[in-house]
C-alpha cells in the first residue's frame, strides 16, 4: 500500500517541459518533496502532436527522486504535450522494487495504453484483487494495491466502451463504500485524455509517517498536516491545465471538489467533470477541509541551497 505519495499531471496545447508548464521554482519544490516521499518515482508522458495512436512513454525508478539527476533532467528537459509524475513513499512492509513503482500501465480496448499513478491505500489488497477478472489477476506483476486499482479502472473503462473517465468514476464509486477510509486519488494518461480522480474524503492524514521521517515540522511541505489529500487545479491563459497534490504554492489555483473525476481532452483541452456517486459507511473518517494557503508559504528542503518557495 502506498498511502503517502504525491501526484502531478499536466496537459498543454503544444509540447513543453514540465518546468515550462508549471514554473521552474514550482517544479523544484515538487522534486524536493522526494525528500519525504523517497521510495521511488515514475512518470508517463506523450510526445506526439495529438494523434489517437500516440505512444504513452513511461519511466520508473525505485530510487529516491531527491537529488536524482535523472528526475531533474526529465522535469526540466523532456518535451511533452501531456504527462504525469509520481513520488512514492511506500507503506511499512511494502517492497521498494520496480514492479511496485508507479505508474502502472495496461491496455484498454479503444484507448490503447493507459498509465495510472495513485495516492492512497486500498487495503486489504487481497479483497481488492478479488474484484478483478482472472485475466487481470494473472497479469499482475507486483504486490501493491495501486496496481490492482489500476487494473480495476481498466476493466471498468473497457466495460464503458473505452471511456476512461467513466471507467475511473465507476471504479471509484464501487470501491469507496468497500474501503471507506481509503484515498482513491489518481492521475491517468492515455493518448486521448488526462484523467484525475479526487475521491478521498474518508482518508486519514498519515501524521505518523511525517513524524517518523525525521524531517523538522517547519520543513514539511505546505498543506501536509491539514489538507494532504486535497488536489488542486490551475488553467493557464493558453489552455494548459496542471493538477497537483498538496505541497506546492497554490495561490491562484482552484481546489478540486470532492468526489469528482476530471477529464481533459488532449486534442481540445476541454474539461469535463463527472460526479462520483459515493456512499460511505459510518466508519469513514472525514478528512479536514483544505486550508487557506497564504502567499509566501514555504517548503524548506534539506539545506538552505535547496530551499524553494511553494
Amino acid at each position: 500500500m502506498d498511502r503517502v505519495c504525491r501526484l502531478l499531471g499536466f496537459a498543454a496545447p503544444s509540447p513543453r517541459s514540465l518546468a515550462a508548464a508549471l514554473g521552474s521554482t514550482q517544479v523544484a519544490a515538487f522534486r524536493a518533496m522526494a525528500r519525504l516521499h523517497d521510495d521511488g518515482w515514475g512518470a508517463a508522458w506523450l510526445e506526439g502532436g495529438g494523434a489517437d495512436d500516440d505512444a504513452v512513454h513511461t519511466r520508473r525508478s525505485p530510487r529516491s527522486g531527491y537529488g536524482d539527476p535523472a528526475l531533474e533532467q526529465l522535469t526540466d528537459g523532456l518535451q511533452a504535450r501531456a504527462g504525469l509524475l509520481h513520488l512514492r513513499l511506500a507503506s511499512s512492509g511494502m517492497p521498494v522494487q520496480p514492479e511496485n513503482t508507479h505508474p502502472f500501465v495496461g491496455r484498454v480496448t479503444g484507448r490503447g495504453d493507459v498509465a495510472l499513478a495513485h495516492n492512497g491505500a486500498v487495503k486489504p489488497a487481497a479483497r481488492l484483487e478479488e474484484l478483478l477478472a482472472p485475466a487481470s489477476r494473472a497479469a499482475l506483476a507486483g504486490s501493491t494495491d495501486s496496481e490492482r486499482y489500476a487494473a480495476l479502472v481498466r476493466e471498468r473503462a473497457a466495460a464503458a466502451g473505452g471511456d476512461l473517465a467513466r471507467g475511473a468514476a465507476a471504479a471509484a464509486a464501487e470501491l469507496a463504500p468497500l474501503f471507506p477510509a481509503s484515498s482513491l486519488n489518481a492521475v491517468l494518461l492515455s493518448a486521448r485524455e488526462l484523467v484525475v480522480v479526487h475521491v478521498s474524503a474518508g482518508a486519514r492524514i498519515p501524521h505518523e509517517d511525517f513524524d517518523a521521517s525525521g524531517i523538522a515540522e517547519e520543513e514539511l511541505p505546505v498543506g501536509h498536516r491539514t489538507g494532504y489529500y486535497q488536489l488542486w487545479r490551475r488553467r493557464s491563459e493558453d489552455g494548459a491545465v496542471v493538477v497537483s497534490s498538496s505541497g506546492l504554492r497554490v495561490d491562484g489555483w482552484e481546489p478540486l471538489p470532492a468526489d469528482v473525476v476530471l477529464r481533459v481532452d488532449l486534442r481540445t483541452l476541454e474539461e469535463q467533470r463527472l460526479p462520483v456517486p459515493v456512499t460511505r459507511g459510518a466508519s469513514a473518517e472525514a478528512a479536514p477541509a483544505a486550508p487557506r494557503v497564504l502567499p509566501g508559504a514555504r517548503h524548506e528542503s534539506q539545506g538552505s541551497a535547496a530551499r524553494a518557495m511553494v
